[in-house]
C-alpha cells in the first residue's frame, strides 16, 4: 500500500515531543511490512544542526518554485513560494519530503510557540496538496512518479489538510478516490487558539468555510474539530482512550462531536522501538542483561541507581521511581500525598524522582526529601539519559496519571524490567495487566480512583509481592516478555488502512464522484 504520512515534526531530523517518534518509527515499521511509505513535513531551520549524519545532509530537489495560493487581499499576496525537497536515509525504505519556506520555517528558531503557528501549519497542508497536484499531473503524463493510496494526517497541525482536501474543488477532485485518516495524539491541543475557554460566540462549529491562510480570523477556526468532521477514519493512541474521549471528562470539549462521529473513531496503541530500547546492549545501562540473566545485572543497576541518587545501597530496599513532567496531569498531587503516608510506614521503601515542571511540586518533593533523606532521592531537571538507568535498576515505576492517552513510560519501564504501578486510564489500561500471584500472570499493578489512598493500596500490593522473591522474579520476567514493538503496532495500522480503504471504495461506488467522509452531509 502507498501511504503518505503528514506530520509537523519527524524524527530523527527533529524531535520536540512524542509525535516525532511516532512519525519516525511507525513509517519505518510499515515499510518493513512491504508498504511504500512517504513522509511530508516542513524544513525547519533547526534541522541543519540535527542532520542525520556527521557530514551533514544533501537534500534532493523534487519541486522548486511551488506556488501555494493564500488569497490575501489585504497584503496583496495571492501566492507563497515554496520548494519541496527530499531525503532518504541510508538503509531506510522511507523517503521524507520537506516543504521549504524561509519566512515560516527556515528563519524560525523553534518548531512551535509562534503567534502565527496556525498559518505555518496550514501552509504545510496546502503546500502538500499543491505538491500532490503536480505529482498527479506528472502521473497523467506517464512520468514515473509516486501518488498515495491513503493519506495519514497527525494532530491539529495536519488537520487543515483534511478540510481543504474535501471542500476546495481543485483538491476534492484530486483526492476523490483517496481516503484521508487522522490520528489524534492529544486532544488537549486543538490549534493555535484557546478553544476550550473561549467565549461561546467565538467557538467554532466547523460549519463556515475555512478562511484564507492570512486572514486574521482564521486562527479562531478549530482545525482539530474540522479534521474530525472531514476525516474518513480517526484513531487515538490507545483503545481505552478512544472510549474515554467520548465523555465530557476526557473529550476536551469535543466529546459531543466525537459521539456523533463515533463510527469513525478507534484506538491503536503506540509501539516502542525495541532496537533503540534494548537492555541487552543499551550503552546507557550500567549492567546490560537479557531475560535469562536479569537478576544479578538488575541488582547491580539498583546499587548504581541508589548511588546516583545519594541513597543507601541496599538490595533489600523496595526502590520505586517516578520519571516524567512534574504536572497535575501526571498525578503528582496523588503521588506526593501517598508518599507522605508510605515512607514512614515502610522504612525499607526508597523513592527517586526525575523530571522538571511545576515549582510547587518541586518544593513539595524537596520537603519530602528533607524529611526522609535516606529514602528519597531527587533530580528535578529534565535528563534524557537517566530514564533508562532508572528503568533498569528500579523495582517499580509509579505512573498515577489523571489521563494518559498513550503510556510510553510504561512501555519503556516494562522493556527494562521495572514493574509499572499505574492508574487505569488511556493507554495504561491497555498496557498493564494486574499481577495475579495464583496464576503468576500479569505485568504490573493498578488502581482506578483519583485519590492518594487508591495509589497507596496499589503500592502496598506491590510491596507485599516484592517480599516474596520468587513471585517478584516471575513478575519481572513477565514485564520483560511484554511485546509492544512497533512491528505489532504497524500490523494494526495496516489493517486499519485496509478496512478504511475498503469502506471508502464501497461508499464511493454508491455515490459516484462524491468523496466519502464517514458522515451524511
Amino acid at each position: 500500500m502507498k501511504v503518505l504520512f503528514l506530520a509537523a515534526e519527524v524524527g530523527p531530523y527533529l524531535s520536540v515531543g512524542g509525535l516525532s517518534q511516532v512519525s519516525y518509527f511507525l513509517p519505518r515499521a510499515l515499510s518493513e511490512l512491504n508498504n511504500d511509505v512517504r513522509v511530508f513535513t516542513p524544513k525547519f531551520g533547526t534541522m541543519d544542526s540535527t542532520a542525520p549524519t556527521k557530514s551533514g545532509w544533501r537534500l534532493k530537489n523534487e519541486l522548486l518554485g511551488l506556488r501555494v495560493p493564500v488569497s490575501d487581499e489585504i497584503r496583496g499576496e495571492t501566492d507563497l513560494i515554496c520548494n519541496v525537497k527530499s531525503y532518504q536515509r541510508s538503509g531506510s525504505k522511507v523517503k521524507t519530503y520537506f516543504l521549504e519556506n524561509r519566512e515560516y520555517y527556515e528563519l524560525r528558531a523553534n518548531v512551535y510557540g509562534y503567534k502565527d503557528d496556525h498559518i505555518r501549519f496550514a501552509l504545510m497542508c496546502k503546500g502538500c496538496l499543491e505538491w500532490l497536484l503536480v505529482q498527479k499531473s506528472r502521473k497523467t503524463q506517464n512520468e514515473e512518479t509516486w501518488f498515495p493510496e491513503i493519506i495519514h494526517c497527525n494532530d491539529w497541525h495536519a488537520a487543515y489538510f483534511i478540510e481543504l482536501a474535501r471542500t476546495v474543488p481543485r483538491y476534492r477532485e484530486l483526492l476523490k478516490r483517496t481516503p484521508i485518516v487522522l490520528t489524534v495524539h492529544n486532544f488537549t491541543f486543538q490549534g493555535n487558539f484557546d478553544f476550550k475557554y473561549c467565549a461561546p460566540t467565538e467557538r467554532d462549529d466547523g460549519k463556515k468555510q475555512l478562511l484564507p491562510l492570512l486572514d486574521p480570523e482564521m486562527q479562531k477556526q478549530n482545525p482539530l474539530l474540522r479534521g474530525i468532521l472531514y476525516a474518513d477514519a480517526i484513531t487515538t493512541v490507545s483503545p481505552t482512550h478512544a472510549r474515554e474521549v467520548l465523555t465530557e471528562e476526557y473529550g476536551e470539549g469535543l466529546d459531543k462531536l466525537l459521539l456523533r462521529e463515533r463510527n469513525k473513531v478507534s484506538g491503536i496503541l503506540n509501539g516502542l522501538d525495541v532496537r533503540e530500547f534494548d537492555p541487552t546492549k543499551d550503552p546507557l545501562v550500567y549492567a546490560n542483561f537479557t531475560r535469562r540473566n536479569f537478576q544479578r545485572a538488575r541488582r547491580k543497576n539498583k546499587r548504581y541507581l541508589q548511588d546516583q541518587f545519594g541513597l543507601p545501597k541496599d538490595e533489600r530496599a523496595f526502590l520505586l521511581a517516578y520519571s516524567g513532567r512534574l504536572t497535575n496531569q501526571k498525578g503528582l498531587t496523588l503521588l506526593i500525598e501517598a508518599m507522605e503516608h508510605l515512607l514512614p510506614e515502610f522504612p525499607w521503601l526508597q523513592f527517586v524522582v526525575l523530571g522538571g515542571g511545576d515549582d510547587s511540586y518541586r518544593r513539595q518533593l524537596t520537603e519530602l526529601a528533607s524529611a526522609y533523606p535516606k529514602q528519597v532521592g531527587l533530580h528535578l531537571l529534565p535528563n534524557f539519559q537517566l530514564p533508562r538507568k532508572i528503568f533498569s535498576g528500579a523495582d517499580g515505576v509509579l505512573i498515577p496519571s489523571l489521563f494518559e492517552p498513550g503510556g510510553i513510560v510504561a512501555l519503556e519501564a516494562l522493556r527494562y524490567g521495572a514493574v509499572p504501578i499505574v492508574r487505569r486510564t488511556g493507554g495504561l489500561n491497555d498496557i498493564i495487566e494486574d499481577f495475579d500471584p495464583a496464576t503468576r500472570k500479569g505485568n504490573g499493578f493498578s488502581f482506578i480512583n483519583k485519590d492518594a489512598w487508591s495509589l497507596y493500596g496499589a503500592v502496598v500490593s506491590a510491596a507485599t509481592t516484592y517480599r516474596n522473591s520468587h513471585l517478584w522474579e516471575r513478575l519481572v520476567l513477565n514485564a520483560l516478555a511484554s511485546d509492544f514493538s512497533w512491528e505489532h503496532a504497524a500490523h494494526e495500522y495496516y489493517e486499519w488502512y485496509r478496512r478504511t480503504l475498503a469502506t471508502y471504495r464501497r461508499m464511493a461506488s454508491h455515490v459516484p464522484h462524491v468523496a466519502y467522509t464517514g458522515r451524511v452531509r
